[in-house]
């Protein structure tokens, strides 16, 4: 399950799986968007800075999310994170966008 929370005022979208405040490592940053990470590099959630900005959806949209699902991914060394959103107004969308996992130390 994940929990998702908009705050218009800041514009950022955040997106937890569950989780206890322990299993947070570290964050990675990729402009604007936040990727927390615990030790084994899984991730946990992401942070959306300037969302409505960084995303195909509008303030609105954003604020009328009913759904959203985290979905993560490996390709070629490459994680991709998918967000799938579904609106009360029935409609849905869906952003994805990769970055390089980071060395294990």
């Amino acid at each position: 399950m994940v929990e998702f929370n908009y705050d218009q005022e800041t514009d950022i979208l955040v997106a937890d799986k569950q989780r206890e405040p322990e299993d947070y490592e570290s964050s990675i940053p990729v402009g604007d968007y936040i990727i927390d990470i615990n030790e084994d590099n899984e991730v946990l959630g992401i942070e959306i800075l300037n969302a409505s900005q960084n995303l195909p959806f509008t303030k609105e949209e954003l604020r009328n999310i009913k759904q959203l699902k985290l979905k993560v991914e490996e390709r070629n060394k490459a994680k991709t994170i998918s967000l799938n959103i579904q609106y009360s107004t029935g409609n849905k969308g869906k952003i994805s966008f990769g970055y390089p996992e980071p060395a294990k130390t």
